[in-house]
Order: structure tokens, then sequence, then C-alpha cells
């Protein structure tokens, strides 16, 4: 088999998974990378020039790496990447147990797990997490109905029906209240799955929410996270392996276009250090975002595969992170800080008390006590400090305004985790450009699923007999823009191509969301509705 050459073009976690599962399989594999290392998005970002006195620079990132307990395919690579002492990448996950949903003025509240056994129990279940928040009893109630129409509905319906239903329609967020609104329909999406309300897809959003509320029912805790920087507990110890067992790595280097004939791709051509120069591979596996992508596809490639046609009408939205160094640690909760009601729909976690295999005084000049990595998910939402939308600002005024929200939502009832004393420093993800004062890029954005997406999303396999795909919009059972997805994606493109090589290899393995067993029965009656022309009926539990 290793004469087989397989060209992966990107090396975030969809190609670095792609390169996995073929590399085990036999194949010659190279992948090529336009930074100079390797993980995409996922990739640490250190603070240039931090490092004093021998220690490294300080760890910052796109955006802190989480782990869903829904996660199945990502776990799956882990456990199979060596790491020194600790057997695999896959122990060094370290389980979140509390998720700290903070509102301004008000003290937070904290979600724990309990395990449901039943409809009545699912119902009483979805109250608990969201009463208290604020939100009147009926409207909460309200919302817990529409969880349970989504759980009790067939797969046919989700696609059919709800794929193109918006978020903020299907839970009637338009006739409720302000903090219904806020909390339960803006706050959710826009902090877990970076999409507006107004324009989420129900079938994305929807499922997505319930699987990440599974992980606090039935699973005790919310998610993982890793137990130090992102590239030294993990890509850095993945690409080494993957180097090892004959990966060829290419850093630096941006695809520049793909040449095709009426048979397929005929070669890839590259740019390094200024010069061109073709590729030749016998499969070519693009995985590449999907701004980048829908750059490359010509009109020929799009004559020769119709699903890659409309890769231009998915959208994008901005999910950036910005690490608040500190002088003193404060963990908040074992877990994820939820600002619900924030104008940038923040999140963030306290990083120290997760870093089992880091320590902190051997970074930057030894001071750092703590680390809080804040995701921003909303860019286009006023703040509370200059009135602008995070795009319109400066990099200061992003800071500035970031910090000020986190204060107003956790210096409350006489605390003061959040002290200005205490921040020695900042970093802002670099992808965030600043090129001129009045306008702010990104170079990494993020793929929204909006409301009648789908019918845009290409399969891993395209109808270019050795094109295949292994990115995050490419259509899985994960679905959203994730690095599970990633490598779901990856996973389906090496078995296409196992399958046109006639490999007798074992298949990657490739998993459908769970969901409770207890639904099944009025699912099978939703499928029978659905098939008779008929809606979704009410349980009557509400």
């Amino acid at each position: 088999m290793m004469s087989c050459k397989v060209a992966i073009l990107g090396g975030g976690v969809g190609g670095l998974s792609a390169a996995h599962e073929l590399i085990e399989r036999g194949f010659a594999v190279s992948v090529f990378e336009r930074n100079n290392v390797f993980g995409g998005k996922a990739r640490s970002l250190y603070v240039p020039n931090s490092g004093i006195g021998g220690r490294s620079d300080l760890p910052g990132e796109h955006g802190f790496r989480f782990f869903p307990a829904f996660y199945k395919h990502l776990p799956d690579t882990l456990m199979r990447i060596p790491f020194a002492g600790n057997v695999s990448v896959f122990n060094n996950l370290v389980h979140a147990t509390r998720i700290e949903v903070a509102q301004a003025g008000k003290s937070p509240l904290t979600l724990t797990g309990r395990l449901p056994q039943d409809m009545e129990d699912w119902l009483l279940a979805f109250k608990e997490i969201f009463a208290g928040i604020g939100v009147p009893d009926d409207e909460v109630l309200y919302f817990a109905d529409r969880l349970l129409t989504l759980l009790t509905s067939c797969p046919e319906r989700r696609v059919s029906e709800y794929e193109q239903i918006p978020w903020w329609t299907f839970i009637g967020a338009e006739s409720r209240s302000a903090s219904y609104q806020t909390l339960l329909a803006k706050g959710l999406t826009r902090s877990l799955v970076a999409v507006r309300a107004q324009e989420g897809s129900t079938r994305t959003a929807g499922y997505i929410l319930l699987q990440l509320i599974f992980g606090i029912l039935t699973w005790g805790g919310f998610d993982r996270l890793l137990s130090g920087p992102t590239s030294e507990v993990w890509l850095s110890p993945w690409t080494q392996y993957l180097s090892e067992k004959g990966v060829q790595f290419q850093p630096d280097t941006t695809v520049k276009a793909f040449k095709t004939n009426a048979s397929g791709i005929t070669g890839v051509t590259i740019e390094q250090a200024g010069h061109q120069t073709d590729i030749l591979a016998d499969f070519y596996i693009a995985a590449l975002p999907v701004e980048i992508m829908t750059g490359l596809v010509t009109d020929e490639m799009k004559t020769l595969a119709p699903s890659l046609a409309h890769l231009g009408d998915l959208r994008t939205a901005w999910m950036n992170g910005i690490q608040f160094f500190l002088k003193q640690d404060v963990p908040l909760d074992f877990g994820h800080t939820l600002y619900a009601d924030s104008p940038w729909a923040l999140t963030s976690v306290s990083q120290r008390q997760f870093w089992q295999q880091a320590n902190l005084a051997n970074y930057g000049d030894g001071q750092v006590g703590g680390i809080l990595s804040v995701d921003i998910s909303d860019w286009e939402t006023p703040g509370i400090l200059y009135g602008k939308p995070a795009m319109q600002c400066t990099a200061q005024e992003i800071k500035d305004e970031a910090w000020a929200q986190m204060k107003v939502h956790l210096n409350v009832a006489g605390a003061e985790p959040i002290r200005d004393q205490d921040l020695l420093t900042w970093f802002l993800d670099p992808d965030v450009q600043f090129p001129n004062p009045s306008a702010v890029t990104n170079l990494e954005p993020l793929l929204i699923n909006t409301a009648n997406s789908l019918q845009y999303r290409p399969n891993a396999d395209t109808e270019i007999p050795n094109l295949l795909l292994a990115s995050d919009y490419v259509r899985t059972n994960t679905d959203l823009a994730c690095m599970e997805a990633a490598n779901e994606a990856a996973r389906r493109a090496v078995n296409s191509i196992l399958t046109k090589t006639g490999s007798t290899e074992i298949p990657a393995s490739v998993w459908e969301m769970q969901e409770p067993d207890c639904f099944k029965p009025q699912i099978e009656y939703d499928r029978l509705r659905f098939r008779m022309g008929l809606p979704h009926t009410s349980l009557g539990l509400t």
C-alpha cells in the first residue's frame, strides 16, 4: 500500500486525523500546512518574547480547548497517541464537573449532574437546569417542552423541517420576555455554538445544545479539558508520533491551485518560500477551512463536483480567545463559566486547576499565578464600555471590554475575584488583526450552521474520484463546526480511500450521536406520523 500516495492539504485537526488513520493503514502520507506549526486553530499560540530567564513564552490559545461528553471520534484518536509517563494523550484530559452561569450583578449559579431515568425525569431535569436564572417559570416550562419536542422527533423530521427553521423561531423567542430572549435564546446559542439564535438552524443549535445537556445530566460532567497547553500535551506528541510512523510534514506551504481534467485532480500547485511547484499524488484530501477552500474551487471543479458549487453560500462568524495572565489564581468553578447575558457572549476557563502537566512558574517571568482563558463569541453587539462591537474595537479596547464584562458578572455580592491589580498581562488571538484603525479582520473565522445551510455542505467523498474533504464544514453526524467534526470528516475521507483502493484494512470507526433510549418509542411514533404527512404531536407533559 506504500505505493499509494496521499497528499493532505492542511495540517489542522482534520488533516492530522486523516494522516493518522492513513499512516496506520500503510499509505504514504504528506501533510502540507501554511503555518510553521501544525494543529490549525487548536494549536497553542505563545506570546512572543515573553519568556525570561530560560523560561518558555507564555501559553496563549486561539480559544480554550474542550472536549464535550458527546465527542467520540477525537477521544478515540487521542487514545492512540503515545504520551511519555501518561500512556496516551487521552489520559491528559481532565473531567470538568461544573458549569458556572454568571449574570451581571447577580450571584452565579452552578450546574451539576444527575441521571434522569424516564420522560418525566427528563422534563424535571430540564426545568431544574434553567430554573433560577431569572426567566419566568412558565417560559422555562415552555423551553423544556421545546427540548422534549426535539428529543421525540424522528431523524427525517429533523432534516426536513427543523433544518429550515431558525432556533429563535422554534423556541418562540419573539413573543417571550426579554430575559427568555437574552438568557435562553441568545445566550446559549451565541456562547456555545457561536451563532445568532435568529439565524441558526434548529437542527444544529437545538440538538447540539441537547448533547451538551446530556453531558451534564448523564455523564456527571459537562466535558473534559487538557492538562496543559494544547501543543505540549496533545499536538506536539501527535505530530512526533505521526512523523515516527512515516508521515512527511511540509510547513510554511500555501496551496495556490488545483489542477484538473475530466478524470479528476492531476496536481496541486503549492508555494514554499516564494517558489511555486506542483505536488502529485494518487489522492488529495483537502483539510482546509471553508473560506480557503471556497477560493480554490474552480468552475471546472464545480462542474466535476456539483457538491462544491455552493461552498460560498456557507456563513462564517468570529469566535476568538483572549488570555488574562494573573498574579493570583482565580479558580472560579471546576469547569466553564458562562457569562449568560454578556453582550459579547463570553465564556471562560480558569486553566491552572486543570494543568496538571504544566507548572506556570516555568513560563514568562515566573510570576504568573493563574490564567483566565476567555472566548469572545459575539463580535457584532456593542459592549458596555465603549458602546462598540468587538470587530470595531482596537486590541486594547477588546481587552478592556472583555475584562469589564467579566467584572460585572463575577464581582457581585461582596466578592471580588477579578481585580485590576492582579492582571499582569493579556494576549489576544493574533488571528484578529488590525490592518488600519477602522478595520479589524479575522484570519480564521468559524463556520456557523445557519438555517437551511445543510444543502450547501458536501460529503467527505466528493464526485471527483481522487478528491476527499476533511474539514468541519463537511456533512457529519457531529454536524457542528468543531474538532470532533473535523476528525469525523477525516475518518469518512479515509474510509472512502480504503474503498476506492480495494484495501483490506479495517475502516476507521464512525459513531452516531447518542440519545437516551427512553425516547425511542416516541421517535418511532413520530416517524409514522411524518410518513403520513402529519405534524409532531404534543406528548402532554407540559
